[in-house]
């Protein structure tokens, strides 16, 4: 049963990533990096530090320091002092950098939208109960 799960779920991965891909196809004119940086943060909803994103990201502070200051350079994001700890900084996203990601998800949603209509309606209600159930189950493993 074990490998049975572990096939479906690596599937799962590969059409989940190639079907992401199309729909975020050009709905940003960032790099990869920063992007990734830009959703993360989008994500939070919240400033963060340096090392909250570099944990969060898996990625060397080295390498997000260059990435940050490019974005802050180009107006996504802005750095403060972290009023906590006097040493540290921390990152939030400015109106520019938010703004880019509501559209960007906007633009994923019309491209799902437009794809799902491919789907009979007892197709998407499968679908719906499908990604539901399966959220669920992998959340509950994770606790």
């Amino acid at each position: 049963m074990n490998e049975n799960i572990a096939e479906e779920y690596i599937a799962l991965i590969s059409n989940l990533f190639g079907s992401f891909s199309d729909l975020n196809k050009d709905s940003i004119k960032l790099s990869h990096m920063q992007n990734h940086v830009i959703e993360f943060m989008y994500m939070k909803q919240r400033a963060l530090n340096i090392k909250e994103i570099s944990i969060g990201l898996d990625m060397a502070k080295q390498q997000l320091t260059n990435i940050i200051r490019d974005l802050e350079l180009s107006g996504y994001l802005v750095k403060v002092s972290d009023p906590n700890d006097k040493r540290a900084v921390l990152v939030s996203l400015t109106p520019a950098g938010k703004e880019t990601q509501d559209k960007k998800w906007l633009e994923i949603y019309k491209r799902l939208s437009k794809n799902l209509t491919k789907l009979s309606d007892e197709e998407q209600h499968d679908l719906n109960y499908a990604l539901h159930k399966a959220n669920a189950l992998l959340k509950k493993m994770e606790d």
